[in-house]
């Protein structure tokens, strides 16, 4: 069944994957990827037609719609769309996600711009990585007047078991800055305790989103441009505007076109960012081994004529929210109002919350691209 409504990124109670060093390693991996692919999308299959999951589709169309045509405005630019057509090939790296086509027009249905006509989904990356930070404080712009291509985020959070739209999540958002620097933390080149561009936090509404307004991200040795995105439920917020404690039910990446990614880096400061160039495909954590089951690219349109001028993303991700990932969770440092501290790379705690299924236990240590993430000691059998 088609589910024309999801391009979604789902979090399945499961386990914590290194990269393969084998060609054997490699194709379990990828068997163990499409396993929990094939078994999400049955799901997810149920959601397509249900009443719930075509109400928050068509709220979808409309927000992201009225939001784009508000940024424009703002940037006083002409609310129109045109570019090049949505190419449909056989991978997602080959697949064009960019939504402002030269086949639209303003007389284009904002249902054919906005909606999502993908039938695929996305096996989370639950590896956290080397550069999270706890205590991020509740805000929406994570800019902190960093320079880049300014890039407007919504995410959707749908429960794969429900299809309904999952509220009062906590959503972490963390990402290098257009040179390839993280905030926050002590590793060599990046920003340094006293910074916090790229971080926020915020909370998922009654239809599971939440919008960020940040820059476009740059590369780094080893890795193309993305977003690092988690959830937390049964989260407690605190005075201070962050929180603590709660179930990680969600631990992921996001990606983007490489032809955005080409056309955005032509711009400053990208174009000072000396480090390594790694595309999409040479990435080892993009799922390079995209099927029909799994899709890990945001949607997208220019706010203008080009990608210079600002862009809208999106995507909807569909969790499970009886997973537990906290075990797979390393926090670099604490963010204090002024400062961070250093936690040394340390596990995050288990959160003694309302019994959930958890995810097998990892001993993890959050590494620059020198080190290799630590696996977990076992897989858990899924289906």
């Amino acid at each position: 069944m088609m589910l024309p409504f999801l391009t979604a990124a789902l979090a399945f109670s499961a386990t914590v994957y290194s990269h393969p060093e084998t060609e054997e390693e490699r194709l379990a991996q990828v068997a163990t990827l499409n396993r929990i692919a094939a078994h999400s999308k049955r799901s997810l299959a149920n959601c397509a037609n249900s009443p719930d999951a075509m109400a928050l589709r068509k709220r979808a169309v409309a927000r992201r719609a009225a939001w784009a045509d508000e940024l424009r405005n703002k940037r006083g630019l002409q609310s129109r769309a045109e570019r090049r057509d949505v190419k449909d090939l056989e991978k997602y790296l080959a697949t064009s996600h960019n939504q402002t086509s030269q086949a639209f027009t303003l007389d284009t249905p904002v249902e054919t711009l906005f909606g999502s006509n993908a039938s695929c989904i996305l096996v989370p990356e639950t590896i956290v990585g080397p550069y999270y930070v706890e205590g991020e404080s509740f805000r929406k712009d994570v800019t902190d007047k960093e320079p880049g291509v300014a890039s407007h985020l919504d995410f959707q959070f749908i429960d794969i078991n429900t299809c309904k739209a999952v509220p009062n999540l906590i959503i972490d958002l963390w990402h290098a800055n257009a040179t390839g620097v993280y905030s926050g933390v002590t590793a060599e080149l990046q920003g340094g305790l006293k910074t916090n561009f790229g971080r926020g936090i915020q909370q998922t509404d009654k239809d599971g989103v939440v919008q960020f307004d940040t820059i476009f991200p740059g590369h780094y040795v080893g890795r193309t441009n993305h977003f690092h995105v988690m959830s937390t439920d049964n989260a407690t917020i605190l005075p201070n505007g962050t929180f603590e404690g709660g179930t990680a039910s969600h631990i992921g990446q996001v990606y983007f076109d490489q032809s955005l990614i080409e056309e955005v880096e032509k711009n400053a400061p990208y174009v000072e960012n000396k480090q390594p160039i790694t595309d999409n495909r040479q990435d080892e954590y993009t799922g390079d081994e995209a099927s029909p089951d799994y899709d890990p690219f945001m949607k997208y349109v220019y706010l203008g004529d080009e990608a210079k001028d600002g862009l809208l993303l999106w995507i909807t991700v569909g969790i499970d929210i009886t997973s537990n990932y906290n075990a797979n969770i390393t926090v670099a440092s604490h963010w204090h109002p002024g400062g961070g501290t250093d936690e040394g790379d340390r596990l995050k705690e288990v959160a003694v919350v309302s019994p959930k299924t958890s995810a097998s236990p990892a001993v993890h240590q959050g590494m620059h691209w020198t080190k290799l993430f630590l696996a977990s000691l076992s897989l858990a059998m899924l289906i």
